[in-house]
């Protein structure tokens, strides 16, 4: 499930925040330019997508690129609401150093297709002054279909296409005309192979086609082609670093959930707050035993309210349960008995 604030929300619930989330954005100050690490903090801090996304992050003059995979069972709109929010998030933190928001979401099981969302500050200004309706802004904002490596500069039959990683890692460059950037590009798709990127080869081929037009004597026409090139590049390698991003976090869930299943086979100890403690620990195993993703709420409980009983901080115990209970959406009380 997405959190999108303290609470579990559901992706409707998630829609009706869209307006709520965007008031204030007219005049933002700006602030040091974001790092890739503080984009993706933001980012997870608030829990707009689930906690098994791997983000990878670029910035660069105002425009944030990000990169994950997605489900293609995640519907377009709700590709929209998510990257409106994402955007509001960042704005919100980094004010008018972000300009616009790129999301690309790659599809989680085929890995090769991409969906590519853009907002811009003029979506969100048009929405905050009330130009335009939520509904109208979610028409406005476009869901583009790509292919990861899909340039061609020409050529349909290319032996590269079928290569192995060696015969990748032996590629020269030619020389003349732009050399040194063909030299840093064909490094960049090496790096991608040794990495096993899905489409490196169709990355090689493409390289080796712009390399032939340079030994036939035609520069000016690579230039279109080397820049969709490096397009494809990029996106590759940050398909590259979500891959394995997404690996490290799939072997952290699993142990967070191991680590969660043991902690709830057992009622909580008597002591302080006990009866706030066992009525969560009873929430949380009933929603563990009807498949619903605990996660969050669920590593909340262990860090906020276990660990406090067990250094026997009472102030910090009930700072905890009120937490969890919020992020339950249980009503707290000020019953402690």
């Amino acid at each position: 499930m997405d959190f999108v604030s303290s609470t579990f929300l559901t992706r409707a619930k998630a829609r009706t925040l869209l307006a709520a989330a965007t008031l204030g954005l007219l005049v933002l100050p700006a602030w040091a330019a974001p790092s890739q690490s503080q984009i993706v903090e933001t980012i997870t801090n608030a829990k707009i997508l689930p906690a098994s996304v791997a983000l990878n992050a670029r910035y660069s003059m105002g425009e944030v690129s990000l990169y994950m995979y997605r489900s293609a069972k995640v519907s377009d709109n709700d590709l929209k609401i998510d990257s409106v929010l994402i955007t509001k998030t960042l704005r919100d933190k980094f004010g008018a150093d972000i300009k616009a928001v790129q999301l690309n979401f790659y599809d989680k099981e085929s890995k090769a297709q991409i969906r590519q969302c853009t907002v811009n500050q003029m979506h969100l200004n048009s929405f905050a002054s009330r130009q335009i309706s939520q509904d109208q802004l979610l028409a406005f904002l476009n869901v583009t279909r790509l292919n990861a490596g899909s340039t061609s500069s020409g050529s349909t039959s290319n032996p590269l296409l079928n290569a192995n990683v060696e015969a990748v890692l032996a590629m020269t460059t030619a020389p003349g005309f732009k050399v040194d950037e063909r030299t840093i590009l064909l490094a960049r798709i090496k790096s991608v192979a040794r990495k096993n990127g899905s489409n490196y080869q169709r990355l090689a081929a493409s390289y080796k086609n712009i390399d032939d037009l340079i030994r036939a004597g035609k520069t000016e026409e690579i230039i279109p082609y080397f820049n969709e090139l490096s397009r494809e590049v990029q996106l590759s390698e940050a398909a590259v670093a979500l891959q394995t991003e997404t690996q490290n976090n799939e072997a952290q869930l699993k142990n967070t959930a191991t680590q969660i299943r043991s902690q709830l086979s057992a009622p909580p100890r008597f002591g302080m707050c006990y009866r706030r403690r066992y009525a969560l620990w009873v929430m949380l195993s009933r929603m563990q035993l009807a498949g619903r993703d605990i996660v969050y709420p669920a590593v909340l409980y262990s860090k906020r309210v276990e660990g406090p009983f067990a250094a026997g901080n009472k102030p910090e115990l009930q700072r905890g349960i009120i937490e969890v209970e919020q992020a339950l959406g249980i009503q707290p009380t000020s019953d402690w008995d």
